[in-house]
């Protein structure tokens, strides 16, 4: 596999993710595969660097990787920050304009030095440079061929900002181009650099693949309060939905928002909120809401760090027991974590169809990285993508009231809309009769909370396996969840190269628990290790309390994380390579 790994950093303001994402486009349009990662400082003007790192492969990749073979640095203290990440013979591409130091101290590494402030000033403007770093890079690896890309990815990224702003930036970046050509040696990899080009991809984020998920589900309405990092799944339905004739509302708060989503899903429309986790603890007591009141609702989770206002804009997993645990009562829901870009838009297709059929609140637990990670997907064809509906009662003009909350075998009962002839009843968030009268008899509320939990183990006769990567004979296991599967995968193929043989397990239902599928993965192994992002275990304590499995002599390790930044595979394959060696190597090989 040929790739290459792009890190761009520089301070807020200086066009770092704008720039990334213009060279994340444009190779992607050129058929290669990407992967992203992007940070930067929860301040407009923060002190704090702006970081993108890009990933541009022949073959399809599972994270942004861990180091890079270019760097392009607009300031000194960040090139410091970052120079480790740069891989020995890698090339650095640094603003000598900010600074004549030609750091001697880097030895290995093939040094650039480029007035880009003065370049784009003498170019187009001062603002332009970022195009001249990109125009330099693409100078400097002329077989990659983007140059077409970028300049039509330029017109895409500023079509806001007016035609001259526009021009100003493709001719920034043509001259710099031409200016790398004829005036820097070409003595770096880069030169001869060739990607395979395998066809056309389809690119984007993990919102934008829940946002798409959610229209081909036959979402007509979505409510939401801005929210980092979930503001982008409402600017991309505020753009596409209303070619479908639905609706998309900005409210005053998370509380307005999934109340109003509730509104819509009792009038018969498919609804969905998406938040990040001071949202949904606001949303907790309507969750509840949803659940007794039997009305399906989709709302999103896009983790960051916490708790309270905490680190908007890094990455966590820590939202896992407010979306299992935190409603009041014995509440029923569903909980689903998708594992990369691809699985975000599949996984909120089953979370409409969940929600629908059981008529129940299905949360999506997402993050920072997966997201914001742009990912190149294989095309899917919407025929062929299953979609369901809510269960519509046969009403006869003969019949008398309507007992909306009839138990059933499955725990599902038919469900109205207003204005359906002889179908009116009442939602009500009060414990309640079949034909809706408010009780507080005890066997009522006996008889009808069992009745809503019925519904769940009818839901996980058709629930999505966990999905294993690995040998089944493997006596090492390593069980996680959500995003972190790109580096765990990636170790684990790491790992086998060197004479070990792990299997990784990923449930992408988390509630209700899947015990089974966690059962049958560790009967025949001895060393687990839990991976997550967040400091209490919150997986591995759910685990161990739920699974009977972990009973017997399993020996378990916790790898956690968080500063806020993603899992890199290195850090999970020194985790296992410190645990085998622990074990004099009892686990080989699969032969």
């Amino acid at each position: 596999m040929v790739e290459l790994v792009i890190r761009i950093v520089g301070s807020p303001g200086d066009g770092v993710i704008s720039s990334g994402d213009i060279l994340t486009l444009a190779s992607a349009r050129s058929g290669r595969y990407v992967s992203t990662y992007r940070s930067f400082p929860t301040e407009i003007r923060g002190v704090d660097q702006s970081l993108y790192q890009l990933r541009i492969s022949s073959k399809k990749i599972l994270t942004p990787a861990d180091g890079s073979d270019v760097l392009i640095a607009y300031n000194e203290k960040f090139l410091r920050d970052n120079i480790a990440s740069l891989k020995t013979g890698g090339v650095l591409i640094f603003d000598s304009s900010e600074n004549d130091n030609k750091f001697e101290e880097y030895k290995e590494v093939v040094k650039y030095f480029v007035p880009l402030k003065r370049l784009a000033e003498e170019f187009a403007t001062e603002k332009s440079k970022n195009m001249v770093a990109l125009g330099i890079l693409s100078g400097l690896m002329p077989h990659l061929d983007i140059l077409e890309q970028v300049k039509s990815d330029i017109k895409k990224q500023y079509r806001t900002k007016g035609e001259e702003i526009i021009a100003q930036n493709i001719i920034a970046f043509e001259k710099s181009y031409t200016w790398a050509r004829q005036n820097i040696p070409q003595k770096a990899f880069l030169e001869n650099l060739v990607i395979e080009k395998t066809g056309k991809k389809l690119v984007m984020s993990g919102c934008e693949a829940m946002a798409l998920g959610a229209l081909v589900a036959g979402c007509r309405f979505y409510s939401g309060y801005p929210i980092t990092p979930a503001t982008e799944i409402m600017e991309f339905l505020a753009k596409e939905m209303p070619r479908l004739k639905g609706n998309v509302i900005q409210c005053e708060d998370e509380i307005a928002a999934i109340t109003a989503a509730l509104g819509a899903s009792f009038s018969g429309a498919k609804a969905m909120t998406a938040t990040s986790g001071p949202g949904l603890s606001l949303m907790s007591e309507a969750i509840g809401l949803a659940s007794m009141a039997e009305l399906p609702i989709v709302i999103i989770d896009v983790q960051r760090g916490g708790p309270s206002t905490g680190l908007p804009t890094k990455t966590e997993q820590s939202d896992l027991n407010m979306a299992i645990y935190g409603t009041h009562g014995d509440t029923p829901k569903i909980v689903l974590a998708p594992i990369n870009v691809e699985d975000s838009f599949y996984q909120t297709v089953k979370a409409f169809n969940y929600a629908e059929k059981y008529q129940v609140p299905v949360i999506i637990l997402s993050d920072v990285s997966l997201g914001e990670r742009r990912e190149c997907i294989d095309a899917f064809n919407i025929g062929d993508i299953e979609v369901a509906n809510r269960l519509k009662p046969e009403i006869k003009d003969t019949q008398g009231s309507f007992s909306r909350y009839t138990k059933t075998y499955t725990g599902i009962s038919p469900i109205t809309t207003p204005g359906q002839k002889g179908g009116a009843y009442i939602a009500t968030g009060l414990e309640h009769t079949e034909d809706c009268a408010p009780s507080s008899k005890p066997q009522i509320h006996a008889a009808m909370t069992e009745k809503r939990f019925k519904k769940l183990e009818t839901a996980q006769t058709e629930f999505v396996s966990a999905r294993k990567y690995g040998h089944d004979d493997a006596r090492f296991g390593i069980i996680s969840w959500g995003s972190t599967s790109g580096p765990v995968l990636e170790a684990i193929d790491l790992a086998e190269k060197q004479g070990y043989n792990i299997q990784a397990l990923y449930p992408r239902i988390i509630y209700p628990f899947p015990t089974k599928w966690i059962n049958d993965f560790l009967h025949n192994k001895d060393i687990l290790l839990i991976v997550e992002r967040n400091y209490c275990g919150q997986l591995a304590n759910t685990l161990v309390y739920r699974c009977t499995c972990m009973n017997k002599d399993i020996q378990i390790h916790n790898l956690m994380k968080y500063n806020g930044e993603p899992f890199t595979t290195k850090e999970i394959f020194n985790k296992i390579d410190q645990i085998i060696k622990g074990q004099y190597l009892k686990f080989t090989t699969h032969q």
